[in-house]
């Protein structure tokens, strides 16, 4: 048996001791302590079991991440209060990979994971559509410095159209926990701001109106429900 069928057991068992009666709740809890013996479980084990990772793509595999894509993962963060983690890869060619980590409660990091890649797949469309506006005799720096002011205004559109989910205090502490068991090396990383002249200002514009084709709605309570398309 699995150690996540394990802890699952033993979370179905520690219910039946905070609801059963006397008798009950005696036999569950031996059960509990049983189990917690015999595969070598702590009580923090069983505290973590309910908290979960979900790792996706990456809406950009730099190592250095631009500062557009950072606020792309800090509006699902905060709309389904959860933490997030960056994660890079260099391949053996050298090309770089980087993922999304969102930690939390199981249920909101699998829909936080699903949003943010339908999100960061709309704001790919949207870059490449403003890009494509552009004039084809504009420097390709220019453009991306542009594209990526443009990107930053998406997100922060996006971002003001979101109720944030504040985890509780108990939530916090074991998503901590978990990180700090499972993810002890984590380093800051750094990220980098569109190189852009105040003749290119007018691109973070654009993105905040084009953000405003995008409906994002976070439950209350652990019933998120994400509402992606035209507004």
């Amino acid at each position: 048996m699995s150690d996540k069928r394990i802890l699952a057991k033993i979370k179905k068992l520690m219910a039946m001791v905070e609801r059963g009666n006397p008798h009950e709740s005696a036999n569950a809890m031996k059960k509990v302590q049983a189990l917690m013996a015999e595969h070598q479980l702590s009580s923090e084990d069983v505290a973590l079991s309910g908290i979960d990772a979900n790792k996706v793509k990456a809406a950009n595999n730099s190592e250095r991440q631009p500062k557009w894509s950072l606020l792309l993962v800090n509006l699902v963060r905060q709309a389904f209060g959860v933490e997030a983690i960056m994660c890079h890869e260099q391949l053996a060619w050298g090309r770089n990979t980087a993922e999304v980590m969102f930690i939390g409660p199981a249920e909101r990091v699998e829909i936080a994971g699903y949003v943010y890649t339908v999100l960061a797949r709309q704001l790919k469309a949207a870059r490449g559509e403003y890009i494509s506006s552009l004039s084809k005799r504009m420097k390709t720096s220019t453009k991306t410095a542009r594209a990526d002011l443009f990107c930053e205004g998406w997100c922060n559109g996006v971002y003001h159209k979101i109720t944030a989910l504040v985890p509780s205090e108990q939530e916090s502490q074991l998503v901590v926990q978990y990180i700090e068991k499972h993810h002890p090396n984590l380093s800051a990383g750094e990220s980098r701001a569109a190189k852009a002249t105040k003749r290119d200002q007018s691109a973070s514009l654009h993105g905040w109106m084009a953000a405003k084709q995008v409906e994002l709605n976070a439950g209350v309570g652990g019933q998120e429900q994400a509402k992606l398309g035209a507004a």
